[in-house]
């Protein structure tokens, strides 16, 4: 195996790990976050998703990318503030 070859194998298991330690810390943000709007949730850790139960309805976040779905109207967004204007 060429010297690139065997540095890309050598770097793997770091780069899973750093991506694996970022995607957790997404999560836990996520969820802080998610706490504070007041609704009651559900938190399916596997994939981060949120569903949160709100007065328009029930809405699906992804706290790894920030992007909500409201399951009713299928209005989409990204982020928690442009969640919190949706819902205000």
């Amino acid at each position: 195996m060429g010297d690139m070859g065997e540095y890309w194998r050598d770097v793997k298991p770091y780069i899973k790990e750093a991506r694996r330690k970022h995607v957790e810390r997404m999560g836990d943000s996520a969820n802080k976050n998610i706490e504070n709007l007041g609704f009651n949730y559900k938190h399916y850790p596997d994939n981060h998703q949120f569903v949160i139960e709100t007065k328009k309805g029930i809405i699906d976040y992804w706290g790894t990318t920030g992007t909500w779905i409201d399951r009713k109207t299928k209005k989409r967004g990204k982020g928690l503030e442009s969640l919190r204007r949706y819902l205000n």
